[in-house]
C-alpha cells in the first residue's frame, strides 16, 4: 500500500534534514524556522518540528503539512511522483508501484533515461559530431557531465526500435514525446540529425530534450533547435536547464546568472560560472521566477539584443 510506504518514509527521513536542501533552516527552541518559500515575507514564519515530523507556515499561507506536502507544493507534482523520489532518498522499496497514477510517471522516467544513455552512445561513435561539439567551444568534461549525445539522422526510427527492443510499448514512447505516430500509423523519431542535451528536473531525473540541428542537415524547414513536448513528468514552463547542478552555487552566491539557452549555459558552466541558469530560448515564465526566487533575490539576465531577447 502506497500510505504504509509513505509512513516507512516519514520515519526513515529527517524532515529536518530534508528541508535544509531548499531553506536557510534557524533553531528556535526544539523547532527550526525559515522564511516561508511560498510567500514573500521578511520575518520567518515557517516553522519545522522534528518531532512531529511536519511544517506549518504562521504568516499569510497559514498551511501545513508534512514531508509529502512541502515536496509535492515546492516542486509541484503530484503525491505518486513525490513518493517515489522520497523512497529513493530513503531506501524503501515500492512493491506496488503498478497502479495507473504510478506507472504513467515511472515508465517515461525510464524511457527519458534510457533515450539520454542511447544519445550518449551514438555520440560516442560519431566522431564527425563530437569534433562539431568542439567546434562549438564545448571540452570533454563539460560534454560527459551535462551528458551531451548525438540523435543519428540515417534511419528515422533508430531511437523508437531501440526503446521497443528494450521492452517498452510504442504508445509509452509516443507519450514521452520521443516518437511521432505517422498518418500511415507507423512511428518515427521526433530528434534526427541533432546534438541532443538531455533535460533534468530538480532532482536530477531526465524528463526531457532538446535537440540541436546539425548544419549539415539544416534546410531550413525546421526549427534550428527542438524541445520534447509537454508529458506528464516535463513541463517546459515549470523547469530551467542547468537548474540541478547550479541550485546549490546560486544558494551559496545569493545571485542567479540567466541565460537563453543550453549553449549559453554550458559556456557559463565551463568558464566558471557556476550559479547559472538557462531557459529555453526566451520562454522566461512566472514559474520559473518563483523557482529561482526561493533561492535568492538578485538575479543578472542575459539574453540575445534580438528582438525576440529584448521582447523577453
Amino acid at each position: 500500500m502506497a500510505s504504509d510506504a509513505a509512513q516507512q518514509i516519514k520515519e526513515k527521513l529527517d524532515i529536518v534534514t530534508f528541508l535544509k536542501g531548499y531553506l536557510e533552516l534557524a533553531p528556535a527552541g526544539k523547532n527550526f524556522k525559515a522564511r516561508c518559500p511560498f510567500h514573500s515575507e521578511r520575518t520567518a514564519s515557517f516553522m519545522v518540528s522534528p518531532d512531529r515530523g511536519t511544517w506549518h507556515c504562521f504568516g499569510a499561507c497559514n498551511t501545513g503539512g508534512d514531508i509529502f506536502t512541502f515536496l509535492m507544493r515546492y516542486e509541484n507534482i503530484e503525491f505518486f511522483e513525490a513518493l517515489k523520489i522520497l523512497a529513493e532518498k530513503a531506501g524503501v522499496v515500492l512493491e506496488h508501484a503498478n497502479s495507473p497514477e504510478e506507472r504513467q510517471f515511472g515508465v517515461l522516467y525510464d524511457i527519458n533515461l534510457a533515450a539520454k544513455n542511447f544519445f550518449v552512445e551514438e555520440l560516442k561513435k560519431a566522431a564527425p559530431i563530437q569534433e562539431y561539439v568542439r567546434g562549438r567551444g564545448l571540452n570533454e568534461t563539460t560534454v560527459e557531465e551535462f551528458e551531451l549525445g548525438y540523435a543519428p539522422q540515417a534511419k528515422a526510427d533508430a531511437l523508437t526500435l531501440f526503446l521497443i527492443k528494450r521492452g517498452y510499448k510504442v504508445q509509452d514512447i509516443e507519450r514521452s514525446g520521443l516518437a511521432i505516430r505517422s498518418d500511415r500509423g507507423g512511428y518515427f523519431d521526433r530528434f534526427r540529425g541533432r546534438v541532443m542535451f538531455p533535460i533534468l528536473n530538480h532532482f536530477g531525473k531526465t524528463v526531457g530534450f532538446t535537440g540541436r540541428i546539425l548544419p549539415q542537415f539544416d534546410k531550413g524547414d525546421m526549427g534550428k533547435y527542438v524541445n520534447s513536448p509537454e508529458t506528464p513528468i516535463f513541463n517546459k514552463s515549470k523547469l530551467l536547464y542547468g537548474y540541478f547542478a547550479s541550485k546549490n552555487f546560486i544558494r551559496t552566491q545569493n545571485s542567479v546568472f540567466l541565460v537563453e539557452g543550453q549553449m549559453d549555459f554550458l559556456m557559463s558552466w565551463q568558464a566558471g560560472i557556476k550559479h547559472a541558469v538557462a531557459s529555453s530560448g526566451t520562454a522566461l515564465t512566472d514559474d520559473h521566477l518563483r523557482v529561482l526566487r526561493r533561492l535568492t533575490d538578485q538575479m543578472t539576465v542575459s539574453f540575445d539584443s534580438d528582438e525576440a531577447g529584448l521582447a523577453a
